[in-house]
């Protein structure tokens, strides 16, 4: 079956959803719920995610060149659409969400404490496409919460990290298989 191009896309899913935490200039909050993100590489660590141009997460990074990557987990679903409303820029999204958010150790924009992993990144490098921005940070910091991980890599039966297949439909990644 031929697929059309523009559904491609989600035929590689489900993708984790994150939330990128991000300050302005004046150091105001932005948190944007985005499931385009993956790793890159590994040494060093470099993950990536797309954006719009409009978006303050990109406007933020441009000028601060910073970012946090929140996994968020099932639990807090409802509160990560709160973060994907449109608010006026400067408006704190965690604020109204009614997240929590702790400093972080290597970069100016939050942690947020519901979230089990976070990844503190500063800007490597931006390519912009005609329509989306593509940003690369490096990981400077990774923080898991106690559980989180399980013999080196991410218990997700812990966590229920929340995937995203398209729209508003999601699966839950709470149990692991192999070969």
């Amino acid at each position: 079956m031929l697929v059309d191009l523009e559904d491609a896309y989600r035929l590689i899913a489900p993708r984790p959803i994150v939330l990128i935490t991000t300050v302005d200039k004046d150091g105001r909050i932005n948190a944007a719920p985005i499931s385009w993100v993956t790793p890159v590489e590994s040494e060093p660590p470099i993950v990536i995610f797309s954006t719009s141009y409009e978006s303050d997460t990109y406007r933020n990074v441009s000028e601060t060149e910073e970012f946090v990557l929140n996994l968020v987990p099932e639990r807090i679903k409802k509160q990560m659409y709160t973060c994907g409303k449109s608010f006026p820029r400067g408006v704190n999204e965690l604020e109204k969400a009614g997240l929590n958010w702790e400093p972080s150790e290597k970069v100016k924009p939050p942690r947020i404490v519901e979230c089990p992993v976070n990844l503190e990144c500063k800007l490597d490098w931006i390519h912009q496409g005609p329509e989306y921005v593509v940003v690369a940070g490096r990981v400077v910091a990774a923080h898991a919460q106690k559980g989180a991980m399980k013999a080196g890599r991410l218990n997700v039966e812990q966590v229920k990290p929340l995937l995203h297949v398209s729209g508003k439909n999601f699966v839950i990644g709470d149990h692991e298989t192999g070969l």
